[in-house]
């Protein structure tokens, strides 16, 4: 999607009055950035009854744009699927054509059974929330074999501090609103792909959509974020096998426990020459201590 079609969906243009020292200061117009609902449903195959079956699996709040990485990334990390492979289609659903642009039909192929008491996907989630019905680390693991790569010494300290200005640069809806979320995948010295939303999952979400559909995943890639690091971003990032994550904010306890429990790399509260270091230096290229 270009920077215009982009802006067409993703910003909205508004009037507003500044006010300064207890006055109003002038009359003007900004941009803000559009939340909208986005339903999502599966159809798929059940085996018993012979019959293709629908269900109403998932509604978000997002930024209208990159719907459907969006849609395929939440499909990896809740774990409805194990690739892309299990998708036979993502189609916008015209039931109802003054909704259709925020509704998508997922058609799985006909293998794929999903386990609803698993998935308990059928409620809203609002946009900064992203648990999505995992409860625990201990029911995280034993949904799927979880491997990250464990190849030491491979991140230099140059390429951390560079990584924050690097996702800025990519960020051109926060530049315009001030009021999205970034989430950028670095491989080999750069970001080879950047997703914004008003949601922080969302965004993630949205990037690891990117990133499979365009087979851009390698074992050392890292995932940047704009904000603070909580459990449910380590989810994703772990599902995904993404071993490193570099935050501009701070984690959360959880999400320190995560990257403990599983040997993710965690470094966050990056400020000029200086970065905090949660788990996993031995991936780092540090001078030994004296």
């Amino acid at each position: 999607m270009s920077t215009q079609d982009q802006d067409a969906v993703a910003i909205r243009r508004i009037h507003l009055q500044r006010v300064k020292h207890g006055l109003i200061h002038q009359l003007t117009d900004d941009v803000v950035a559009i939340e909208e609902p986005l339903q999502i449903s599966l159809q798929w195959f059940d085996s018993e009854s012979g019959h293709s079956k629908q269900r109403e699996w998932s509604m978000t709040m997002r930024t209208p744009g990159q719907d459907k990485d969006l849609v395929k990334g939440l499909l990896l990390t809740q774990q409805v699927i194990s690739s892309l492979q299990d998708v036979e289609s993502i189609t916008y659903f015209d039931e109802d054509k003054r909704h259709a642009g925020n509704h998508l039909l997922v058609i799985l192929k006909d293998h794929i059974q999903p386990d609803w008491q698993l998935l308990e996907r059928s409620y809203i989630s609002q946009s900064s929330c992203g648990i999505c019905g995992v409860t625990s680390m201990r029911s995280l693991c034993l949904r799927r074999p979880v491997n990250v790569d464990q190849q030491p010494g491979w991140l230099s300290v140059d390429s951390i501090l560079s990584m924050p200005e690097q996702l800025k640069d990519g960020q051109g809806l926060f530049a315009k609103t001030g009021a999205m979320h970034g989430a950028g995948y670095w491989v080999d010295h750069q970001l080879v792909c950047v997703a914004e939303d008003v949601g922080r999952h969302n965004a993630v979400d949205k990037l690891l959509g990117q990133i499979f559909s365009s087979s851009l995943w390698r074992p050392q890639g890292v995932l940047v974020l704009s904000g603070r690091v909580s459990f449910e971003l380590m989810q994703k990032a772990m599902i995904a096998g993404i071993a490193v994550i570099v935050s501009v904010g701070a984690p959360s306890s959880l999400a320190v426990d995560m990257a403990k429990q599983f040997d993710m790399t965690l470094v966050g509260f990056i400020k000029g020459d200086r970065f905090n270091i949660y788990n996993g230096h031995w991936r780092l290229q540090l001078p030994s201590s004296t």
